[in-house]
């Protein structure tokens, strides 16, 4: 009987019975390897098919989404750009800016969703900012452009709007240093993208610049509004600020270095602005107070004080019914926008 060794003592024939046996493993893989790919070939057909679908079936949606979307070209184009003067279009303009910003553009996807809502309003996605929480979005308008920086949305920044401390910082105003108190917690989480926010607006040309945000993204827009004075060409290009239920940012110390018009907008019983309070290290609004109420057609040029602590005192007393307080209902970024929208349309300017 002929064993294996016995076949195998010769070299030459070990060798050819390798090469043999080398080449059917060689023929297997290739074959397992084409296998492979007709497998993923017809996966990635199966996929685009299904994506295909998907798309088909969002198109629709989409469209009426943009449909409702809060930004119209009509509006842009309609906008008083270089107007340094309150106006109600830009106002509503703005807040709806600071109401988009809260979609979570980090993710692919929703970055898309909201791609689709500028560009339905004839604004372009130049650029966005998403640092420790900290995040903005640039977009450009082609005769303006917006930087809208987003609220207050985690924990962390809840804990950023709690830090009632003071950071001074040296600024230049009229060629000397002046050390002017900041709030503590807006000033740290300005200066996470300080830096990049300057490189990207230094290379978009000479058009005007507008700072909106609500709740901390206004306060965010206040301290990006006096930080970037700093830098001449960039300081110029502010045509102004539109906050939406922002807090206080600093003293009146503060104030005085913001040299863009401020457009302090507040819902009539928004609590918010009432924060930090002034007796609190000597905290102060800064800007022009536009006060808004609900069902009411034209704003009011006052600080809203009275409304919002009779609307706190009635969240209190109503609480053990009502389990919700009525004053975080004012602070809603999207009742700023319907707001103003029926305000610009009363004075005839949308139809």
């Amino acid at each position: 009987m002929t064993t294996t060794e016995d076949r195998f003592a010769d070299a030459t024939t070990w060798r050819a019975e390798f090469a043999n046996r080398l080449m059917m493993y060689e023929t297997l893989l290739e074959d397992n390897r084409r296998s492979e790919k007709d497998f993923e070939a017809k996966r990635e057909a199966e996929f685009a098919k299904l994506r295909d679908e998907l798309m088909g079936k969002l198109a629709g949606p989409a469209e009426q989404l943009y449909a409702v979307a809060p930004i119209n070209a009509r509006d842009v184009d309609a906008m008083p750009t270089r107007r340094a003067a309150y106006s109600d279009r830009t106002a509503a303009i703005m807040a709806k800016l600071a109401n988009l910003a809260y979609i979570g553009f980090e993710d692919s996807d929703k970055y898309k969703i909201l791609e689709g809502i500028l560009g339905h309003g004839k604004l372009k996605m130049l650029h966005i900012l998403n640092v420790d929480e900290t995040d903005l979005m640039i977009a450009d308008a082609g005769t303006f452009m917006v930087v809208a920086f987003r609220g207050s949305t985690s924990r962390q920044d809840f804990r950023t709007d709690l830090q009632s401390r003071f950071n001074v910082s040296q600024v230049n105003i009229d060629d000397r240093k002046v050390s002017v108190p900041v709030h503590g917690g807006f000033y740290a989480a300005y200066r996470k993208i300080e830096t990049e926010l300057e490189r990207l607006l230094a290379v978009t040309g000479d058009v005007p610049i507008y700072l909106t945000g609500h709740s901390l993204g206004g306060a965010l827009a206040l301290v990006a509004s006096a930080a970037l004075s700093a830098d001449p060409k960039l300081g110029a290009r502010i045509a102004a600020v539109y906050t939406f239920g922002a807090p206080r940012v600093g003293t009146r110390i503060f104030a005085e270095i913001v040299k863009a018009p401020h457009y302090r907008v507040v819902n009539s019983g928004d609590l918010v602005p009432l924060l930090p309070p002034t007796w609190l290290r000597g905290y102060a609004h800064t800007g022009m107070p536009v006060l808004l109420r609900d069902n009411a057609n034209l704003p009011i040029h006052r600080s809203p004080w009275g409304s919002a602590l009779v609307l706190g005192l009635a969240s209190l007393l109503l609480w053990p019914f009502t389990r919700s307080m009525l004053f975080r209902l004012k602070h809603d970024s999207s009742r700023y926008v319907a707001n103003l929208e029926r305000i610009a349309k009363y004075r005839g300017r949308w139809t």
